[in-house]
């Protein structure tokens, strides 16, 4: 069973791998072929050169950026879900939160880095802040409307027993919500990631986004592509381990 679901995967994205593999292809060899500099593109080889570079310290800057990101990321979901319960049982609340919690999606969240460092320092606690800000909003809409789509039928014969709010919570509302939690959960997941980078360009002395910054500064694009190599390997990391949560919990959805 699992090695024909690994073939249907390799199939359905095999396209996406050999279009990967003529990128690499075309940065390695056609690139210096056209006369392009390396500081403009670098080839794959340069970067993972970088990337292995012991004196790069990028495992190190890359801890750092995964620990505000995770911790972010876990903060700004609690947040979104415990909201979201909240504005699916006490509507007075929603009305009041819920469009303030519309116009902070609007704000660019990059312009609110600086004022963080002002209000938070310029430490590990401003750049968490940022990253559950960017995790916020995804977990509390989706979480909001999985908890609201519920079967009429199905809560008016709970009902009927005279069972608890939270009875009713637990039994009914929660397993409904668990796909659309999920799906806030991936997208929280990267976004993450891009918000402690963000948050890490507005004057970090460490982190991925601080070795993208000094890197672009003194020209060293390969070093600057090894970071973003690194944050990318960081957010889908994190993108797949919801996706292997949600396939263990959810296991009577077919989860394509």
């Amino acid at each position: 069973m699992q090695k024909d679901e690994y073939r249907r995967s390799f199939r359905r994205y095999s396209t996406a791998l050999l279009m990967f593999g003529a990128v690499l292809i075309f940065l390695e060899w056609g690139m210096p072929a056209l006369g392009i500099p390396a500081f403009v593109l670098p080839a794959p080889s340069r970067v993972l050169g970088r990337m292995l570079d012991p004196e790069n310290d990028l495992l190190f800057h890359f801890g750092i950026t995964a620990l505000e990101g995770v911790s972010g990321f876990i903060v700004g979901s609690l947040a979104g879900f415990v909201l979201a319960v909240t504005f699916v049982h006490v509507r007075a609340i929603e009305d009041a939160l819920y469009p303030w919690a519309v116009v902070l999606q609007t704000v660019p969240l990059v312009a609110i880095a600086p004022l963080l460092v002002i209000w938070f320092g310029n430490g590990i606690l401003a750049r968490i802040v940022m990253s559950a800000l960017f995790t916020f909003f995804p977990v509390l809409v989706n979480t909001t409307r999985g908890l609201r789509r519920v079967d009429r039928a199905t809560m008016d014969l709970l009902q009927s027993y005279a069972i608890t709010r939270w009875q009713l919570f637990w039994m009914l509302r929660m397993p409904n919500c668990l796909p659309f939690l999920f799906t806030g959960l991936k997208i929280g997941s990267t976004l993450a990631i891009i918000g402690a980078i963000v948050a890490q360009f507005a004057g970090a002395g460490q982190g991925l986004g601080f070795v993208i910054t000094i890197s672009t500064y003194f020209l060293q694009t390969d070093r600057a592509f090894a970071a973003i190599t690194a944050a990318a390997v960081l957010g889908m990391s994190m993108y797949w381990l919801i996706i292997g949560l949600e396939r263990w919990l959810i296991f009577w959805e077919e989860l394509g």
